[in-house]
């Protein structure tokens, strides 16, 4: 619609400027507004895909659920500066996301900004007690931390207006700092972030743990008041996505490594029930369901098939929706294509589901209503 009334001022505009100037009919209107949409740079019978992104690791849907939120991953164990992008989905015109720098009154007061260089990882997006919407990134550069922004409108899209930061503990002696992957909000400004491993562990040890499927790292919870503290039960094999349910009680964790989805009781580190079926990456909460996107590979395929310098790895990934009491598979859908791999995120929307990828330039769109599930 906005773009109706866009082309309708640039009528009037010329309407001025001669006397002869005819109004454009509807039909005319019709096609210039369908000309304002970005096709598909790809396309086959399961996935249609968008480019020109780089490494939209998550995706979050904003609150009107007009627009994508994606984060730009710029890799591990070197990571290096990226965008975040803001997509519009009924023209899916993608753009760099705009961000103001502003008073440090959310997070840490020791945790400070002064530039807007980011190497983001993991999304979160949820609406605080105060009714403000608040924004939480993992982000690797120039320091790791946690970043705390607000989502505010704007005449056409949405802004993040920056509000603090936590940054990554040292501990151990200085023997350890948590790389962190993913976050989840609560409604409090309080949130969880899993430690993917030790940013102090040299990378080959960590291929070695990852090949053998030992611990690596555990879910930390950060407040105001105390810091970050380990979640007791959350310890595994690279802790990858995380997501909170709505009565703040139950965490949802991905462990990539062992390709584990858990339900953790808070309070007690209880796992209440155990999911397995590929390499974990990100979770989503939607229609009442955990929606994991998994990894179809072992992790020597991914290092020896995907290096650093292809742009786009096209590795199999499978999406896994499941029941929020049992984590019990309610659908699974498998994905092996030449023009989309190594999907990081599914985050359905209406009868869709979006992916994104942390190797790769594009973003992907699955219609459901057209596809085959494995579930029951």
């Amino acid at each position: 619609m906005k773009n109706s009334f866009l082309i309708l001022a640039v009528a009037i505009l010329v309407a001025g400027c001669g006397a002869d100037f005819e109004k454009p009919s509807s039909g005319e209107l019709d096609k210039a507004v369908k000309s304002a949409v970005i096709e598909p740079c790809a396309a086959d019978e399961t996935l249609a895909v968008w480019c020109d992104f780089k490494n939209p690791e998550d995706l979050a849907l904003t609150p009107d659920g007009g627009f994508l939120l994606a984060t730009g991953f710029g890799g591990i164990p070197e990571s290096m500066l990226n965008e975040m992008s803001i997509v519009e989905l009924s023209t899916m015109r993608r753009r760099p996301v705009e961000i103001l720098l502003a008073e440090n009154t959310w997070g840490d007061s020791k945790c400070q900004r002064s530039s807007l260089d980011f190497s983001t990882h993991g999304l979160d997006i949820n609406q605080r007690a105060d009714g403000k919407y608040m924004v939480a990134v993992t982000n690797h550069l120039p320091k790791e931390t946690v970043e705390l922004f607000e989502l505010l409108p704007t005449d056409s899209s949405w802004q993040l207006v920056w509000r603090g930061c936590a940054e990554s503990p040292v501990i151990e002696s200085g023997a350890r700092q948590p790389m962190f992957n993913d976050v989840a909000l609560s409604a409090s400004g309080e949130f969880y972030a899993t430690e993917m491993y030790n940013i102090k562990m040299p990378f080959d040890e960590l291929l070695e743990a990852g090949v053998a499927g030992d611990d690596t790292g555990v879910v930390w919870y950060w407040s105001p008041n105390t810091g970050f503290q380990p979640v007791v039960g959350s310890k595994g094999s690279f802790p990858n996505g995380i997501l909170i349910n709505d009565a703040e009680d139950i965490l949802y964790v991905n462990y990539w490594f062992s390709g584990k989805t858990i339900k953790l009781d808070i309070a007690s580190g209880e796992v209440l029930a155990t999911h397995r079926g590929g390499r974990a990456d990100n979770l989503t909460l939607v229609n009442g369901s955990v929606w994991a996107a998994k990894h179809d590979m072992t992790i020597m395929e991914y290092v020896e098939g995907c290096p650093a310098d292809l742009v786009n790895c096209f590795l199999p990934f499978s999406v896994h929706e499941l029941d929020l009491n049992d984590l019990s598979e309610k659908n699974v859908w498998r994905f092996d294509s030449a023009i989309f791999g190594f999907g990081t995120v599914a985050m359905p929307v209406g009868e869709s589901i979006w992916f994104g990828s942390a190797h790769g330039d594009r973003i992907a769109r699955f219609d459901m209503s057209t596809g085959v599930s494995d579930g029951t």
